[in-house]
């Protein structure tokens, strides 16, 4: 006599690897990204005295953001209103109660922005331009809103990418509009003044970053003294960071120095996966990266280029990789796996990627056709942006996939 369990059939358990992945693919080892997101909650503590808030952009997804978060801050910053929809079971859950959208605010977002009112406890939007919040002020007349705005006012570092100019009639002009006029006061409250010096991922030293941290809280300070000037009364976060800025803060073993006219927070982002843009500023080492691109050998070509041993192809190009730079040749570095000589992307089209040598001094072997390579890219967040899921695992030399992780895409 058959019985039903008799043609259910039995599964060994048997681990998924990162050797049999499709590629290409992208990696993240949780447990280098567990140690970087609490080593930052730490540095803003220990060395600043300051609260952290972190930036979700770079992974978007709710599995990181737990890890960022750590127990230890329940405050975010966001870059698209997509990520907000995988945010939300992190604010039901009450471990997110401050957003803060970091684009200067769009006109069409204003419904969307309304709505995460009502959801988070506090919602901040970023202003570089008087004309978004006078929409801002016609937009909650129009919809009968009384709840006000808080709003960041936007410091451009000198990078040009946003932000008033520090020295600028624009910022006073805004300042005056916003502090004094009438409608203003009713709809808009001032919460902070928001520096991100961009321009630190150029930095070739930790004492650089330092640097520029300084010019950033700085230039904060400059800025809320600009707003009391108009309004004693105001109590303002002074909001600054970037991941190589953010990194150095541990150089100031004894605080800041310097008296401050509102209170500290930090804010980062990319420090959680990092890259080799961040490990060419010189703040972390490439042991730090916790994000992987892996590919697979295509074809090899003996004696091509310049170097020997020659070039090989591999299914991974721009979408996989992206196009992005630092004071790294090429557009990621093969760390795995070893034995092989020091490898790099050299040139990449769409799908493809051409290794090359990193360079005369160094011996290198081909890689066998089919063979899976792990290759640390320039820019995380920009690599991981085509990827509709993350491969996780807990040990690089193990390779055993533990989790798989769905970011939120688009916008």
């Amino acid at each position: 006599m058959s019985f039903p369990s008799d043609f259910s059939g039995h599964s060994d358990k048997q681990a998924i690897l990162i050797r049999d992945l499709p590629t290409p693919c992208f990696v993240i080892n949780r447990k280098q990204f567990e140690e970087n997101s609490k080593k930052m909650l730490e540095n803003s503590s220990k060395y600043l005295n300051c609260s952290f808030r972190c930036h979700v952009k770079t992974h978007k997804t709710t599995e990181g953001v737990r890890l960022q978060l750590h127990g230890k801050t329940d405050k975010v910053v966001i870059s698209t209103m997509a990520e907000v929809k995988g945010l939300e079971p992190l604010i039901e859950e009450g471990l997110i109660n401050d957003i803060h959208y970091s684009l200067p605010t769009p006109k069409c977002v204003f419904p969307e922005l309304y709505a995460l009112q009502k959801k988070v406890k506090n919602l901040r939007i970023m202003i570089d331009d008087i004309d978004q919040i006078k929409s801002l002020i016609e937009f909650s007349k129009e919809n009968s809103i009384e709840n006000k705005w808080s709003i960041f006012v936007k410091i451009d570092m000198g990078t040009k990418r946003a932000g008033f100019p520090l020295e600028s009639e624009e910022l006073d002009e805004f300042l005056t509009f916003a502090l004094t006029d009438e409608e203003s006061k009713k709809y808009i409250s001032i919460y902070g003044v928001y520096c991100h010096a961009g321009h630190s991922y150029s930095s070739r030293s930790e004492e650089e970053a330092k640097d520029r941290l300084l010019d950033e809280i700085e230039a904060a300070n400059t800025g809320a003294l600009r707003a009391l000037k108009i309004d004693p009364e105001l109590k303002l976060i002074l909001s600054v960071g970037a991941t190589p800025t953010a990194h150095s803060s541990e150089l100031l073993q004894n605080g800041y120095a310097n008296k401050l006219s509102g209170e500290l927070e930090l804010h980062a982002g990319n420090y959680c996966c990092c890259d080799l843009q961040q490990v060419s500023t010189k703040c972390v080492s490439i042991e730090s990266v916790s994000a992987r691109v892996y590919a697979q050998v295509c074809s090899t070509y003996k004696n091509r280029g310049q170097l020997a041993p020659g070039e090989q192809l591999i299914n991974s190009g721009v979408l996989a990789l992206a196009r992005e730079s630092s004071a790294f040749p090429g557009f990621g570095n093969v760390v795995s796996p070893t034995g092989h000589g020091d490898w790099i992307v050299g040139r990449v089209s769409q799908e493809h990627g051409i290794l090359v040598p990193a360079n005369k001094d160094t011996e290198c072997k081909f890689f066998s056709y089919g063979e899976t390579v792990g290759i640390v890219p320039q820019h995380a967040c920009i690599a991981a942006a085509c990827y509709p899921y993350y491969y996780i695992v807990d040990d690089w030399s193990e390779g055993k996939v533990v989790d798989i992780w769905v970011p939120w895409r688009a916008w």
